[in-house]
């Protein structure tokens, strides 16, 4: 989980949430001076957990690789917004989706942002873990210099190609298509633009600096809806333009260029699709006889609460969960071209992290089919009600799921956060545009020197469990 530079404030003790592992009871000595049992060891990684992505499980995953029981604390939304900025996801948001990821054994609410020996004893946890992106605190020294201090403090290898910060840019800068009624036709859809392509475009196509600003205003009104631009975006254009000369002087590109670094990191590097990673996310499992195979489906961007809640109901219904994944190209027919927000394999990555999954099917078909059915012996197919979806670009009587009732298998789950979906996450990153952005702008600097600074010889490995082979 990413860190910013930020102040520790005075805070009340952790709360302490879930039953601990059991641990074995020492058995009786057989005889005097028998060596006690090794005790579990117990390591500790906190984190905001903020817009969750394959980064921060993988952390998660990692650090699992390194202790027998490992403690999550998570940090409230005061103790966030005291350091960097107010969190997109809510603390019960936040707090509730840890529960649901398979490689956490216990969890602690509200722990300090800056971890102290004080924290770990209240964790009941040996050492501390975290990714090798370390943070600063607001005086200036490193956040977990006590815990390295005191040996406590072990590294992972932070998860490149992905973070918040580059979401939130993503989600800053992602042009959202205004979808009339009617049919949904791919080889029209607009590019994803962001506002200072756009402001680009403007003046470049506009051919002469002497251009009235009111030419400006209708050339910027043709490109937003060629690209479909936000009419936030709009706005933000015009006000930009008001008074102004097409031929922007050298202040004014220099800022436009601050405003691209606040955004998003320049760092060219992206999340790498490997089947190690996947076979390292995968539980691997198969149907086995008797098993009652529960299949869902969908696009499962920007994988949140809500989503793990529905995969939890859905798996209760059955003993065997299957989910379906649609490639990026489906989810852009069905819910609009700037969909989805993260690719195809970081959102197979997010999804196999739930505890609840069981087997994952990378790119299914739309439909659920007679043959899909029959393939995986599926007994029932479910599907989360009462929440916002994006079905109303496929026109007609299309049923993805026509099938399944038909042949009288279909369950509906009642969605339990039904107010979560892309427009809320955006809507909140809106109204606090100014702290994400300034935000943005820490965080991509830090991830451009991480980037830039990095070497095979200063890239630690990636954690993973050692098998020790007894002598025969």
């Amino acid at each position: 989980a990413d860190k910013a530079v930020g102040r520790v404030a005075p805070r009340a003790a952790p709360r302490f949430c879930g039953e601990p592992c059991a641990m074995l009871a020492a058995p009786a000595a057989a005889f005097e001076g028998a060596p006690a049992p090794k005790r579990p060891a117990r390591g500790y990684f906190d984190g905001c957990f903020d817009i969750m992505h394959s980064g921060h499980y993988n952390a998660i995953r990692q650090a699992k690789m390194i202790c027998d029981v490992l403690v999550v604390g998570v940090h409230s939304d005061a103790e966030i917004a005291d350091n960097k900025a107010l969190p997109v996801m809510r603390q019960d948001e936040r707090y509730e989706l840890l529960k649901h990821i398979k490689w956490i054994d216990e969890i602690v609410h509200d722990v300090p942002y800056s971890p102290l020996i004080s924290t770990l004893e209240g964790a009941r946890a040996d050492f501390c873990i975290h990714g090798d992106d370390m943070p600063v605190n607001a005086q200036g020294i490193c956040a977990y210099d006590e815990m390295k201090d005191a040996g406590k403090l072990r590294i992972v290898k932070r998860t490149e190609g992905v973070s918040t910060t580059d979401l939130i840019g993503r989600l800053l800068t992602l042009a959202r298509q205004e979808h009339r009624d009617g049919d949904f036709d791919p080889s029209k859809a607009p590019q994803k633009m962001d506002a200072d392509a756009v402001m680009d475009s403007a003046f470049n196509s506009s051919g002469a600096s002497s251009k009235a600003c009111s030419d400006a205003s209708h050339l910027v009104a043709r490109l937003a809806q060629k690209y479909g631009i936000a009419a936030e975006d709009v706005q933000q254009l015009r006000q930009a333009m008001a008074g102004a000369e097409l031929g922007p002087p050298a202040a004014k590109m220099r800022r436009t260029a601050e405003d691209s670094e606040n955004m998003r990191t320049r760092a060219p590097v992206q999340l790498l699709a490997s089947t190690r990673r996947i076979s390292e996310f995968s539980s691997a499992k198969q149907p086995k006889e008797g098993d009652r195979v529960v299949y869902v489906s969908g696009a499962f961007d920007m994988f949140h609460v809500g989503h793990a809640e529905f995969l939890k109901e859905a798996k209760e219904m059955g003993t065997f969960l299957c989910v379906g994944i649609h490639d990026d190209r489906t989810v852009s027919s069905t819910k609009g071209a700037c969909f989805p927000v993260m690719t195809l394999n970081e959102r197979v990555l997010n999804v196999c992290a739930c505890k609840w999954v069981d087997e994952v099917v990378i790119g299914a078909p739309r439909d659920v089919t007679e043959d899909l059915i029959k393939t995986w012996n599926i007994q029932v197919v479910a599907q989360g009600s009462e929440h916002q979806r994006y079905e109303n670009l496929i026109s007609g009587d299309w049923d993805k799921h026509g099938i399944p009732k038909r042949l009288g298998i279909f369950r509906e789950v009642k969605s339990k956060w039904p107010h979560l979906c892309h427009d809320t996450v955006v809507g909140r990153i809106i109204e606090e545009r100014e702290a994400y952005l300034k935000r943005n702008r820490d965080r991509a600097r830090r991830e451009d020197v991480y980037y830039n600074s990095k070497e095979v010889s200063n890239s630690p490995l990636e954690a993973f469990k050692e098998v020790q082979l007894e002598a025969v």
